[in-house]
């Protein structure tokens, strides 16, 4: 057995249970939720907390929130929700962002990663509550100097640490190419790495490509809460993607979870009618893949059971690589 850092502590992996691998339960930009938590809706903490316990009493155990610093990171908030839900919640460091952050762009690598270092060793934003997971992105704008300087950065921290990292792809670009590449530079383990948002592309070539790397992949942003153009594909070409690659025997490496926003400065104060349309289109919250993904795998005819219990043994193997 090996622990993993959590909010409220180091946890063993065999207590982590049935795990959601990618969440923002609480997200805005940088240094909001400690410096302007008015600017979060009314009630915050109430509607988190529900939407916790509603997937708690689905049989999860464990959600990692993947909001870094510069998706607003919230240690404090997120450590309260935990002990408020008995939810087991990790939080992560590295960096999201498609622009250099102004004053950062001159930092070398090494600091860079002696900063990831410090979360997850010490504690996040001067606390001790430690990150269990690096992360590094990269979206339409490409192979960026920036984006680059991030994923040696991760790769660097995750060789002083044994960190996890995921990183955020843009897949119908194919941008996991570099980033893979870029972890490889730095010397990254492939087996603690997860590639996101996998299900943004059909192509099932690249998607064998990405598998035959080593990493393992995530099924996230399900539901679909955009329109093709923007994210890309539909949700029941997601869940049709799923089935194929299950059939091509990548179970054993699928990381599954929503990537939808409990909480964010940004959602919260959107016009009324897209909040609308966002709680219409998954209104299970975290509880989604459970209620309408797995049962229409199940018609494809997947067994449930089989995908139950992968959100629970594939998150361990994955932190105990």
């Amino acid at each position: 057995m090996k622990t993993v850092n959590t909010v409220t502590g180091p946890v063993s992996t065999d207590q982590l249970g049935h795990v959601l691998m990618h969440e923002h339960i609480l997200s805005s930009g940088c240094g909001i939720g400690a410096s302007y938590p008015q600017f979060y809706a009314d009630g915050l903490d109430d509607k988190a907390t529900k939407v916790l316990l509603d997937a708690k009493a689905e049989g999860y155990d464990t959600v990692i929130d993947a909001a870094p610093f510069s998706l607003g990171r919230d240690v404090r908030g997120l450590k309260r929700l935990s002990e408020r839900t008995g939810m087991h919640i990790m939080t992560v460091s590295g960096w999201w962002g498609r622009q250099e952050p102004f004053g950062m762009g001159l930092i070398p690598e090494e600091k860079l990663a002696a900063g990831f270092v410090h979360d997850v060793q010490v504690g996040c934003d001067n606390s001790d509550i430690k990150a269990a997971m690096l992360k590094a992105s990269m979206d339409t704008e490409g192979c960026t100097p920036w984006n680059t300087k991030v994923h040696h950065a991760v790769a660097m921290a995750q060789a002083e640490t044994g960190a996890n990292i995921m990183v955020h792809s843009f897949c119908p670009t194919e941008t996991p190419r570099h980033q893979i590449r870029l972890l490889k530079e730095a010397g990254a383990d492939m087996n603690k790495v997860v590639v996101e948002h996998i299900l943004e592309t059909t192509d099932m070539e690249f998607i064998q490509w990405i598998y035959d790397q080593g990493v393992w992949m995530g099924m996230s942003r399900l539901p679909f809460t955009g329109t093709p153009d923007v994210f890309g594909t539909s949700i029941n070409q997601r869940i049709r993607t799923i089935k194929k690659m299950l059939d091509l025997g990548m179970g054993d490496r699928m990381l599954f979870s929503h990537d939808i926003a409990i909480g964010a400065t940004t959602f919260n104060n959107m016009p009324q009618e897209i909040q609308d349309f966002m709680d219409q289109t998954c209104p299970e919250r975290l509880c989604y893949i459970k209620k309408r993904v797995y049962p229409a795998l199940v018609e494809l005819g997947v067994d449930f059971d089989y995908l139950w219990r992968i959100t629970e043994e594939n998150p361990r193997k994955f932190f105990e690589a």
